[in-house]
């Protein structure tokens, strides 16, 4: 395998802008696709500023198979990736999907063609502040299956800041970011404030009931989360800075869709294979879904 990798990106956001710019810095090409096209990718991050030297395409005929392909689109646009995917994929690609939820492989089957998946959980906090303008907060680690993929993602990003983690309790990993994004992501997107929120009692009560109603259907599922989570989660979230917020809050402020199906719809999906009850999920993609197709008009 060469040193140097071909990486496309699709989905310049703030989580696949962030982790594509690291494996720019990192030493490999990047190409950056893209429906509407911004001059540059540029992240601060760490008091410094990337300005990423990579173009961006909009047209999928204009670019042609890479090495890796960085899918780090909201879930419910997965669909409207498929066109990128038909030109930048070969037998010998790997699609990395940097998703929220635990449903990746499912969801990317379909539009995969020859390539192979590798599923990933990152632990980020940033924002787009503007197109191809990122702003990095805290963490910027990812988590993937321990096999031979994973293992190639770790030299992919050597040099860089980001940690690659290649674990043989992916699935744990992935139920374990869900408990914490059922809560993370829904209550702040439903009162449009930061994490501060959760520093409310009430607020915080709300939160950890729903990550509890996870960590059930989650060990349902045959994976055992420790039931000290749904606590600890709230905690640290609430001590976080002030200014740092999660990505369906952004995604509400910007006016656009929300990704709660991949989210809360996931937990009530389990809860309704296995009979345990989500009432606290439930209410939350109802309320949800109203604010996300009163965007969508």
């Amino acid at each position: 395998m060469s040193d140097k990798n071909s990486v496309a990106v699709v989905g310049a956001g703030a989580v696949g802008g962030y982790f594509a710019s690291q494996a720019w810095v990192a030493g490999n090409s990047l190409n950056i696709c893209e429906r509407t096209a911004f001059d540059q990718l540029v992240v601060e991050s760490g008091g410094q500023t990337i300005e990423v030297d990579a173009p961006v395409y909009t047209d999928p005929a204009d670019v042609g198979v890479h090495d890796w392909v960085f899918v780090a689109t909201k879930t419910h646009d997965t669909a409207a990736a498929a066109p990128w995917l038909a030109s930048l994929c070969g037998p010998d690609t790997v699609i990395l999907v940097i998703q929220n939820g635990v449903e990746h492989v499912e969801r990317m089957t379909p539009f995969a063609g020859p390539a192979s998946i590798l599923p990933a959980i990152a632990r980020y906090g940033g924002e787009a502040i503007a197109p191809g303008h990122i702003r990095h907060y805290t963490y910027g680690n990812l988590f993937v299956p321990d096999d031979p993929s994973g293992q190639r993602l770790v030299e992919l990003f050597r040099g860089s800041n980001v940690e690659v983690t290649p674990t043989a309790r992916f699935s744990a990993e992935a139920w374990g970011k869900l408990v914490t994004n059922v809560a993370a992501n829904a209550i702040p997107a439903l009162t449009q404030q930061r994490f501060p929120v959760l520093r409310i009692p009430a607020v915080a009560d709300l939160a950890r009931g729903l990550m509890r109603e996870c960590v059930a259907v989650a060990g349902a599922e045959g994976i055992v989360l420790s039931d000290s989570l749904p606590a600890s989660e709230v905690e640290r979230m609430a001590g976080l800075p002030d200014h740092v917020g999660s990505s369906m809050l952004y995604d509400r402020l910007a006016g656009r869709t929300l990704e709660y199906d991949a989210l809360n719809g996931a937990v009530v999906r389990g809860g309704e294979r296995h009979g345990v009850p989500t009432p606290l999920n439930q209410a939350m993609v109802a309320l949800l879904s109203a604010i996300s197709a009163a965007a969508g008009k």
